[in-house]
């Protein structure tokens, strides 16, 4: 089970990310770069960045959406419903502006 500080890590990193999307985006006006855009080393740290994301949260998104909600864990049903509302926000955001 996460433990007090590992969610609020967890929270501020998606807080974190949930503001430079929308500084970037919104306020800079920036679209969002292709991987052939972003070049190597880039690519490299974002791989980093899944690989450190998926150990904090114990296990990948497919894997807590297919196996962890198969199996009801709580942990996984959660961790389902967080992404998948942080990608629909994203896609509303993103998509359509902040209005809607």
């Amino acid at each position: 089970m996460p433990t007090w500080e590992s969610t609020t890590w967890i929270a501020v990193g998606a807080s974190a990310l949930a503001v430079l999307l929308f500084v970037t985006t919104v306020l800079l006006g920036l679209g969002t770069p292709t991987a052939t855009e972003l070049g190597g080393t880039a690519l490299v740290i974002a791989g980093l960045l899944v690989g450190f994301g998926t150990r904090l949260g114990s296990g990948c998104t497919s894997g807590h959406g297919v196996c962890g909600v198969a199996r009801l864990s709580p942990r996984s049903i959660v961790a389902t419903m967080v992404f998948m509302g942080v990608a629909i926000a994203v896609v509303a955001v993103t998509r359509h502006g902040l209005g809607g």
